[in-house]
């Protein structure tokens, strides 16, 4: 079995060889998937993400979302700890590129007191596990809301980025549904 790091490896690499025509294409499908969730259409406030480099698109989402007026919050590490604080976007120009070339809200929105008031978070990550574990990207930015959050945690990503299981901590930032462009996962 591939350690952690090397499966973490794998998949970087094979996210970045991804040509843009798959990840818009694929982006799309993923999206319209998405949109089929009772769980999205009975929310009201969703915590989403601007993708970085070839992670899952979410234009399509948040585009849906503003016009079914859904408070859409944006999630932006700041602070000595770079814990993950969730802040109200109504526009994607609120959002600015921070040195890492990812993009985050300013900070001068509103942020949420409670990750709870939101209905669900939509995460990226590097892979997943038919048991809904997951490798984010190795700082725990997600981990410690994810184990806070009680709604339901919705993973984006490309179906190469599913495998059987994980090497994993038990328990660690497990989501709920993984949605790729071939499949829906509800995870038990």
């Amino acid at each position: 079995m591939e350690t952690r790091l090397q499966l973490y490896n794998r998949m970087l690499s094979t996210r970045d060889e991804l040509s843009s025509d798959f990840v818009e294409s694929a982006s799309k499908e993923i999206q319209k998937k998405f949109f089929i969730l009772e769980e999205y259409r009975l929310s009201r406030r969703i915590g989403l993400y601007a993708p970085y480099q070839n992670e899952v698109r979410t234009s399509l989402i948040f585009e849906e979302s503003d016009r079914n007026r859904k408070e859409l919050y944006f999630p932006a590490a700041r602070g000595v700890a770079d814990a993950v604080k969730y802040y109200r976007i109504q526009d994607l120009k609120e959002l600015e590129r921070r040195e890492n070339g990812s993009m985050e809200p300013t900070g001068k929105q509103s942020s949420l007191r409670d990750i709870n008031t939101l209905d669900m978070i939509v995460i990226p990550g590097v892979a997943y596990d038919l048991a809904g574990a997951r490798i984010g990207f190795g700082k725990g930015f997600y981990d410690t809301c994810l184990n806070e959050f009680c709604g339901e945690r919705i993973a984006l990503a490309y179906d190469f980025q599913i495998v059987s299981k994980l090497p994993h901590l038990s328990g660690k930032g497990r989501v709920d549904w993984i949605i790729t462009e071939k499949r829906m996962i509800r995870i038990d």
